[in-house]
């Protein structure tokens, strides 16, 4: 009975594991057969002659959403501010639910730009409600224009994206576009192993995933900030709302379920940080995973019965599955040491080699990322992506407590990802007269990866006292690369 029940749990594992990798692989294949064409759809056509009269520009508001953001909310500010756009066609709403000096610091600098001539707007809640979706949604009750960029603190437009985006290219050329998105760029060089692996797995999605799933004709995401959108999509498609984490995927889907489309562009980019540290890291793909599972329990069934209007919707119901990735890992460690002594030896080997298709996918797209970025393939390249492929794994933990938070109930709080070398997450009391610090105290899910590291280094033992040494290896591996995850969090606090 126990082996029966351990052969069909590591099965399911292997085989819903293989699926999404066969939807990547899918996805790469796509790629290289079609990459001129990719990245010439994924362009803004700008010229001269498309250029429309200061006259005739669209109405714009740029929606800033803060929260306890001091070290950053100066520059975005100034950045909104500096936009070559026709004076008196935009305007600019700082979201400020901050509870700590940003709201002080925001009122000088609100202060400044009106000085100047540029329509700024400080609305400082008192409460959180609602999270970002919540700021994003009292804000457009006080607009009525017809568009509307986003912009979250750590990033950086250029004078141009407006101007760019609304007047000199075919952005919005189609009455049905809902938003367009640009490509994230990092704002101060990459530096140090741990950042140039967190930079690859976000360049992969910027570079190859979401070109290519715009050009198969695949819903195109928000990715919450760095884009414009539509007025009249926003509202037909329901407003923001704050039933899930990740309210960009959200509006996204339902706005293709209403018969719009996103649009990204691939060569207008927008500067913006890292997360400051694994710790932060982990905070921002907690609260993605946990969006994630939530948007894949509100949207999946609309998604899969919505006829024609969604395209491909199995590809659709896997990408927002896509954290899922994370449980499947993790309960494939956890049966590996029962599944080598239990599982039919020949069910086993196929099984591997279905597993092994999640390696190949991860390892092949970073590769192709590489080459987008026009990074050639040497040895620190190779150790980006080991370290890329490392900390993925590493993840297993963390982002499962997210999936599992995410399908056990909606919303939730919104945790800020600290960003920038200046600053370190939530808000913490300082001495009267004393700068405003932020720390990131170690979460709870700390104490759960050292524990299944113990269960790694125990399943290696179990494994070569039972004479299965070679598959001891992978076990090891695991805990190496939870080791990682456990290494860095720890040299942060005394960093």
């Amino acid at each position: 009975m126990i082996p029966s029940l351990i052969s069909l749990l590591y099965a399911v594992a292997a085989l819903l594991g293989a699926a999404f990798a066969l939807v990547e692989l899918r996805m790469l294949a796509r790629f290289l057969r079609n990459r001129s064409a990719i990245i010439a759809s994924s362009g803004a056509a700008n010229s001269p002659a498309r250029h429309r009269p200061d006259a005739d520009a669209p109405t714009v508001t740029i929606q800033i959403p803060l929260y306890n953001e001091r070290t950053l909310a100066e520059q975005i500010l100034l950045a909104a501010a500096a936009q070559d756009y026709p004076s008196g066609r935009f305007d600019i709403q700082v979201l400020d639910d901050s509870t700590d000096e940003t709201s002080a610091l925001v009122a000088r600098v609100v202060e400044q730009v009106r000085a100047r001539g540029v329509r700024m707007e400080h609305l400082h809640r008192d409460n959180r409600r609602g999270y970002k979706a919540g700021a994003l949604a009292e804000g457009l009750e006080r607009s009525t224009c017809e568009y509307v960029a986003v912009f979250d603190a750590d990033f950086v437009p250029e004078p141009s994206f407006l101007r760019r985006l609304l007047l000199e290219s075919d952005a919005f050329d189609d009455p049905k576009v809902a938003f367009v998105q640009a490509r994230w760029a990092w704002g101060s060089a990459v530096q140090g192993w741990l950042p140039s692996a967190l930079a690859l797995l976000l360049d992969r999605h910027f570079r190859v995933q979401k070109p290519t799933r715009a050009f198969a004709g695949n819903v195109t995401t928000f990715n919450g900030s760095g884009g414009i959108w539509r007025r009249e999509a926003i509202d037909a498609a329901g407003g923001w709302t704050a039933d899930t984490l990740t309210e960009d995927l959200d509006l996204s889907y339902r706005c293709a379920l209403a018969g719009w489309h996103g649009r990204y562009l691939q060569d207008v980019k927008v500067l913006n940080e890292l997360p400051a540290h694994i710790r932060a890291f982990k905070l921002q793909q907690q609260r993605w995973a946990r969006g994630n599972a939530q948007c894949f329990r509100k949207l999946t069934g609309r998604v899969m019965s919505s006829g024609r209007v969604v395209r491909d919707r199995w590809d659709e119901a896997f990408t927002l599955a896509g954290y899922a990735i994370h449980p499947l890992l993790l309960a494939s460690l956890l049966l590996w040491p029962w599944a080598v002594l239990y599982v039919d030896r020949t069910l086993f080997w196929v099984l591997q080699a279905f597993m092994s298709l999640g390696i190949v996918a991860a390892f092949l797209s970073f590769l192709i990322t590489l080459r987008e970025r026009g990074q050639p393939l040497s040895p620190s390249a190779l150790g980006q992506v080991t370290v890329g492929l490392a900390v993925g794994m590493g993840l297993m933990v963390n982002n499962t407590v997210g999936q599992l938070q995410g399908f056990a109930s909606s919303g939730g709080e919104f945790v800020r990802t600290p960003k920038g070398k200046a600053q370190s997450s939530a808000a913490t009391s300082s001495p009267p007269g004393a700068p405003m610090e932020y720390k990131t105290p170690l979460h709870w899910t700390f104490l759960a990866e050292i524990l299944v590291i113990g269960y790694c280094v125990a399943g290696a033992a179990f494994l070569i006292q039972q004479g299965e040494g070679l598959w001891s290896l992978a076990m090891i591996g695991w805990a190496a690369c939870l080791g990682l995850m456990v290494q860095q969090q720890i040299a942060h606090r005394s960093a």
